[in-house]
């Protein structure tokens, strides 16, 4: 299986293949030799130096608009802009309005020149980085960092704006200002260096503003000017960054400022401290000084071709309401907020790019039709990699939103929890093919209605959560038309208490297909909760179990129930969908069904409104696989129907040693009903749109059981 060869991550910076299939001449150079006072209709300055090429994205798109003024711009090609090989330092977004749009016949297409690396970054070079020498600072500092670290005065830089550190469960709408070293972001000076600690004891009870700490390490931090803590304080499924007000070493405690943790705190939940120039221990490590604006860093290694950067710009570009514009082949990076931010307009398109040490999101969409990203390396994220608002779920009218191909990894490095690689509200999105791993927490959150998931693989994510899945949904009845088929899910690490999953549609979420999945070494498959589902011809193998339920459906105060893990919100959100309309009533005539059943004038009887678990393979992990169904007797108002399974029987593998699990043409799956699976089609396919071909990528070490219990 093609998949299972792509091991050992190797991602250096490429030289795009780009999206270079016409060879049509540019109309405009963009050079850092250039000036955007000159025509750019040359790549290269001329000799008496009087013309050349453009200097930025800001003067190639302002020089567009002259020409779209004057009548000269063509009216049946491409418009291209090509970048030359470089590195555009670029501290203010660039804004594509309306009036920049091209046409379907004649779009505009920025591009790199073809086997180039082209930068737009949003951040500015240090230079003049000098040994610490004020003895106060060096007392500071732990023993093993001095004479290691450098200290460079941001001011003399003409540098004042440091950001604001964030705090809460997202990096939203910016991080504060962020250091890269030989383009990896580095890790603002924090203890312990990997991993957590515990919280000690809550004095003040749960939902106090205070909490105690084990050992002496914290009250080192008394003097420190901004201390911070991120953790999983009360849940394993919310992470919180929050600001400590007041550290006291007599009693251990730390109170926190407020708004703080959002569930308070728990003895035995983990956290660490950061923001802390006490602890600038290792290589990697920095701290930014706000009160005077010194930044202090212990360079990984010394070497003339590694360059220290700070992120200044907020936003490296945004579309407003623009149409039939394309970005191929360039880099963008070192942002505070998200690099591209999208808002209406139709058939917009980012292929080949890479998005990387980006402080909030990659690529944000709010409405717009038909737009696409596609072959993109998203990586070194400090909240998620997609998130899409579009298409209305209320009409179901589609978006059409395509993202397709995209590789998107080391995701969340803030935002512990729920900033997914992929975040998808609204109707009509399509994710295809894309490769999802090395995240904390989700892969791939969604609501709305009619999205499809299919060709994905999704591995090595949850990696510091716990209650979580790899695709997620919950609390609503009404996700009808999502579909989650034909996706390699694998290798879920388990670090919590509390179980990861394949798919976890939560607190009931309905209406949902999960179908033709390959779902390997997971902790636990599927965790269902509620009516309307379709669980059809996946292959589990090695889970723990392979599906779980919970809640019966078969009483009336089960639609009513405002506590627990239902909630009140269930009945209202079917209540504003028109069940009796189209197109509600021809695509999903079970909810009217349900509506009824809701308001009592029914019992649950329809079998429409089952979920269904059917044709599916499950082979080795536990093995009574489906969870908590014996609980259930199957009845005519039962919420779940298991029929047509093969458990407990060889399927036959292909070669299940080495991750190949097609199966062969004698296996008793297929006299179930049983479909083969297009494994062949998962994952990431080489396209001429990729920004890097081949992809390696490594599949994380699962370090703990995945049996029940563990």
């Amino acid at each position: 299986m093609k998949n299972s060869k792509l091991c050992l991550m190797i991602l250096a910076v490429s030289m795009t293949l780009g999206s270079f299939a016409d060879n049509a001449k540019p109309m405009l150079y963009v050079s850092t030799a250039g000036r955007d006072a000159w025509s750019g209709s040359l790549s290269s300055p001329n000799a008496t130096k009087s013309d050349g090429p453009l200097a930025s994205l800001q003067g190639a798109r302002d020089t567009l608009r002259r020409m779209r003024n004057a009548g000269t711009l063509p009216k049946n090609s491409e418009i291209i802009v090509e970048f030359q090989r470089g590195r555009y330092e670029q501290t203010n977004s660039v804004i594509f309005k309306e009036e920049d749009s091209g046409t379907a016949e004649s779009p505009v297409i920025f591009r790199a020149a073809p086997a180039t690396e082209v930068r737009i970054s949003g951040g500015v070079k240090l230079w003049q980085m000098h040994d610490v020498t004020d003895t106060n600072l060096l007392s500071r500092l732990p023993v093993n960092a001095k004479g290691k670290v450098k200290c460079v005065s941001l001011p003399r830089q003409g540098l004042s704006d440091y950001g604001i550190e964030p705090v809460g469960s997202s990096a939203s709408p910016a991080s504060g200002i962020q250091l890269t070293y030989g383009d990896k972001l580095m890790t603002l000076a924090r203890w312990p260096n990997e991993g957590f600690v515990n919280v000690a004891d809550t004095p003040d009870g749960r939902d106090g503003n205070r909490f105690a700490y084990e050992g002496d390490r914290p009250s080192r931090w008394v003097d420190e000017v901004d201390p911070r803590g991120q953790g999983f304080w009360a849940h394993d499924w919310a992470a919180c960054a929050i600001a400590f007000d007041k550290i006291d070493p007599a009693t251990k405690t730390i109170t926190q400022k407020v708004p703080g943790s959002n569930y308070g705190f728990r003895k035995g939940g983990i956290w660490f401290g950061y923001n802390l120039l006490c602890e600038l221990d290792q290589p990697g490590e920095y701290y930014i000084n706000r009160l005077d604006g010194k930044l202090y860093f212990w360079p990984p290694e010394k070497s003339a071709n590694k360059i220290a950067e700070v992120s200044v710009g907020v936003r490296l570009l945004e579309l407003d309401n623009a149409s039939n514009i394309k970005f191929s082949g360039l880099v963008f990076e070192n942002c505070r907020g998200e690099a591209i931010k999208i808002k209406g307009g139709e058939n917009l398109t980012v292929v080949g790019c890479t998005l990387r040490n980006i402080g909030h999101k990659a690529v944000t969409i709010r409405d717009g039709q038909n737009h696409r990203i596609a072959g993109c390396e998203m990586y070194h994220l400090n909240d998620g990699g997609i998130v899409s608002r579009a298409g209305n779920d209320k009409t179901l009218e589609h978006c059409n939103h395509h993202f397709d191909n995209n590789h998107i990894y080391d995701y969340s490095r803030f935002s512990f929890t729920y900033g997914a690689a992929v975040h998808i509200y609204g109707c009509g999105h399509r994710v295809t093919h894309n490769l999802i791993h090395d995240g904390p927490h989700v892969a791939i959150l969604f609501s709305g209605r009619e999205n499809i998931f299919k060709y994905n693989e999704v591995h090595s994510i949850c990696l510091l959560s716990g209650e979580m899945g790899a695709f997620y949904a919950g609390r609503n009845w009404t996700l009808v038309g999502n579909k989650i088929t034909c996706n390699y899910i694998h290798d879920i690490y388990n670090p919590r208490r509390q179980r990861n999953r394949a798919v976890m549609l939560d607190d009931g979420a309905a209406g949902i297909e999960v179908s033709g999945n390959l779902i390997v070494r997971v902790a636990e498959g599927i965790s269902l909760s509620a009516v309307g589902n379709v669980i059809e011809n996946n292959i589990f193998v090695e889970c723990y179990p392979a599906i779980s339920g919970w809640q019966t459906w078969d009483k009336p105060e089960d639609y009513h129930n405002t506590h627990g893990y239902t909630h009140k919100q269930l009945p209202e959100i079917l209540a504003k969908v028109p069940v009796d309309d189209s197109p509600w009533k021809e695509r999903y005539p079970w909810l009217a069904c349900m509506r009824d059943a809701v308001d009592g004038k029914v019992k649950m009887r329809d079998p429409s409104t089952r979920t269904r678990v059917e044709h599916n393979v499950i082979a080795g992990g536990e093995k009574d696989w489906m969870v908590h169904y014996k609980k259930y007797p199957r009845t005519d108002q039962n919420w779940m129907i298991g029929d047509n399974n093969l458990a407990g029987v060889d399927p036959l593998f292909e070669n299940p040693e080495k991750d190949d699990y097609r199966l062969k043409a004698e296996s008793p799956a297929f006299k179930m009903g049983f479909k083969q699976l297009p494994i062949a089609k998962m994952g990431l396919y080489e396209s001429p749109e990729r920004a890097i071909w081949p992809v390696k990528h490594s599949v994380r070490i699962i370090c703990k059981e995945l049996k029940s219990g563990s």
